[in-house]
């Protein structure tokens, strides 16, 4: 339900590229976090393109008010629009149910070999369950770093000649493989399942 109304509230934009700290902010008013931090580091993305770490503070400490924060790290050898993509990627498992959160070192080993090998339909339990809503995630950040009204001006242009599909994707500074998505005829019916879920 969250998702919903996050994808709701920027599906009127027609501005491009929406940024990040927009969405940020949106999970943040939302109440799921009261803070939020991205760090670039020089991670291989053909090993981890980004990860988050929950946390709380206490203000004052040790017994005040409690402070959730999360971390978002990605990496800064990425494209700009694939840092795009994983930060907002990051920014909706923020919204995920806590089953769908690793909590212990040999969770998040367990996730990183599922993540970097092949998702098999013979292989059942937490490691595979957390993939699977990894993989969702990426479809899911995608309505809302390309709105509705966005999509359909892009279309528009597209039908004008007035921009090609390589200009849609660096308007909206995302991949070209996933701009090539949500410009298809398909998308629609995506986007409904990915807010049904």
């Amino acid at each position: 339900m969250s998702l919903t109304k996050l994808i709701q509230q920027f599906s009127g934009s027609a501005e491009l590229p929406v940024e990040i700290p927009e969405i940020r902010d949106a999970v943040v008013n939302l109440g799921f976090q009261d803070d939020i931090i991205f760090h670039p580091e020089p991670i291989d993305p053909t090993q981890l393109r980004g990860v988050f770490y929950q946390y709380t503070l206490r203000d004052p400490p040790p017994y005040g008010d409690p402070h959730l924060c999360t971390l978002i790290v990605y990496s800064g050898v990425l494209p700009v629009d694939w840092q795009r993509v994983v930060c907002g990627k990051e920014l909706v498992h923020i919204m995920d149910a806590h089953v769908a959160h690793t909590k212990t070192a040999d969770e998040i080993n367990d996730l990183v070999i599922k993540i970097l090998g092949p998702l098999s339909t013979e292989d059942f339990g937490l490691a595979d369950f957390v993939a699977a809503k990894d993989k969702l995630a990426l479809y899911q950040i995608l309505p809302i770093l390309f709105p509705d009204a966005a999509r359909k001006a892009a279309a528009a242009k597209l039908a004008a000649n007035e921009k090609t599909i390589e200009g849609i994707a660096a308007w909206a500074c995302l991949p070209l493989q996933l701009t090539r998505l949500i410009m298809t005829d398909e998308w629609p019916a995506i986007e409904r399942d990915i807010c049904a879920i």
